[in-house]
């Protein structure tokens, strides 16, 4: 391994001898564990889910509706060719309405092998939190709504931002296509 700074090889007493130095260093001045996490809007409400479960986050193609469909899922989409079910996370959420979006879009997401589509108002990108910064979801929240929270982080740019539990919103899913 080449150093750029000193231009020379370094070697395995180099090495060793960073690795002491740095595990030297007081826990308190190492940067802090942060989470990276994906915004977006349903209606008036922000929410955050890990970017290791999003495939694709897309303009909203044309839904194809589901005859005798539960009220949560929307229909169906062409994702790249392959047919995915688009669910409704206004619905399954309890979100409040907000003014209708002119660009929605769609967030795919995966779990394991399985792939849904969700129609969004609106994605804000990646944004880093503190996890000590997360709360536990309020107990005025519906009871529906809190079990698909891990907790909300206050931002001070904007509304708070709910973190949703990627385990417990597929089990809604699969629920709502039983």
């Amino acid at each position: 391994m080449t150093t750029a700074f000193l231009q020379r090889e370094s070697d395995a007493a180099d090495r060793e001898r960073w690795r002491a130095e740095l595990a030297a260093i007081p826990s308190a001045t190492r940067r802090r564990e942060r989470l990276v996490l994906f915004l977006f809007r349903v209606g008036k409400e922000r929410f955050a889910i890990e970017p290791a479960h999003i495939e694709l986050a897309a303009p909203l193609p044309g839904i194809h509706s589901i005859p005798h469909r539960r009220e949560s899922l929307a229909g169906a989409i062409n994702v790249r060719g392959s047919v995915t079910l688009c669910f409704s996370l206004a619905n399954i959420l309890g979100c409040s309405p907000g003014t209708p979006s002119d660009s929605p879009m769609i967030l795919v997401l995966m779990r394991h092998a399985w792939r849904v589509a969700c129609r969004v108002d609106a994605c804000e990108g990646m944004a880093e939190f503190e996890p000590s910064a997360l709360h536990p979801p309020p107990a005025t929240l519906l009871a529906a709504a809190r079990t698909h929270l891990k907790g909300i982080f206050s931002s001070g740019e904007g509304p708070d931002v709910a973190w949703l539990d990627v385990d417990s919103l597929f089990g809604a899913f699969d629920t709502a296509t039983g």
